[in-house]
């Protein structure tokens, strides 16, 4: 056997890579520019659902980066609003003074109602008397509310998917609209203390009873297109929440990229991708916006991270950055 001389300590070198506000910062100072130019134009609205890490977990991908997400993508939705790693705290301030990039979460109101059936013990199918249920109801929703500006958001999403009434007893009838009048009493009275915030709604829009709330919302995305798998799904979820009371100009729909755990999750019926028919669909549908979840594994693409959603952003806008 036989070794080197002389033992050579391994030393650390520093890789450098090129980024346009170092290689032309003139150049990328105005791509910003134009960028914020672009978000006050009229365009349809993109949102992503970004699986963001809690404090202490390890960042250790570009891909779990908020800054790598595309600049014209309008606002990310985050999937743990509760818990934020410092490291995306630092991009969203970053993304947000830059690029005009917005943040926002969803409150759901029948996770609440599941959360409080189990607790109880209760049939998932049963509608909780709405007395026993609002202290419940109350102290969920407002832990849930405090994230807004505990951790920097811009607003909030609210969920809510309610149900068709009349097949309902009276007395199933009377609990569930109790149910949704103390949630939307709730919801409501917090957009009218923190109207500088703002609100998205994400549900069935034409099963709530009262709808000055979500009026008052930026987009409803309609939860029934994420479960389309043609053109025509997507125009039933259309069809359906077109009824009176329901802004029409406010619509957004939904779908999912592909899981590789699950390979029945973000393709239509024909194989296609549901992300890219969505946004050929909507291009040419009156909908003001189109979200897309599940879109952190679009990220590991040889040619370049987030293709497929690069591509619909393409598509939707064709003129954006």
């Amino acid at each position: 056997f036989s070794s080197c001389d002389d033992w050579v300590e391994p030393e650390n070198v520093d890789l450098n890579y090129d980024t346009a506000d170092k290689t032309d910062p003139v150049a990328y100072e105005e791509y910003l520019e134009a960028l914020r130019d672009y978000r006050e134009t009229d365009h349809k609205l993109v949102y992503v659902w970004f699986n963001n890490l809690g404090k202490g977990e390890n960042i250790n991908t570009r891909a779990q980066r908020v800054d790598e997400l595309p600049d014209s993508i309008d606002v990310v939705v985050f999937t743990n609003p509760t818990s934020i790693s410092d490291i995306t705290v630092r991009d969203m301030e970053n993304v947000r003074e830059k690029k005009n990039m917005k943040f926002t979460y969803v409150i759901d109101f029948d996770a609440i109602k599941l959360a409080y059936l189990e607790h109880q013990a209760m049939s998932t199918e049963e509608e909780p008397f709405a007395v026993e249920f609002l202290d419940f109801l109350t102290d969920s929703t407002a832990t849930a509310l405090s994230y807004a500006k505990k951790n920097n958001f811009n607003g909030i999403m609210i969920g809510y998917n309610g149900k068709i009434t009349n097949h309902m007893t009276p007395a199933e009838k009377t609990e569930y609209l109790a149910n949704e009048k103390n949630f939307i009493g709730i919801m409501s009275d917090w957009h009218a203390r923190n109207p500088e915030m703002d609100i998205d709604f994400i549900g069935k829009p034409q099963n709530v009873g009262d709808r000055d709330l979500i009026n008052d919302c930026n987009v409803l995305f309609l939860s029934e297109s994420q479960s389309a798998n043609s053109n025509y799904g997507f125009n039933m979820a259309l069809a359906n929440a077109s009824i009176e009371g329901v802004p029409a100009d406010r619509i957004g729909m939904v779908t999912s990229y592909t899981d590789p755990n699950d390979d029945k999750i973000g393709y239509m019926a024909d194989g296609s991708l549901c992300v890219s028919s969505l946004a050929n669909w909507a291009s040419g549908e009156n909908v003001k916006a189109c979200a897309f979840t599940n879109i952190a594994y679009d990220y590991y693409n040889a040619t370049s991270p987030y293709q497929v959603v690069r591509k619909a952003l393409q598509t939707l806008n064709p003129s954006n950055l």
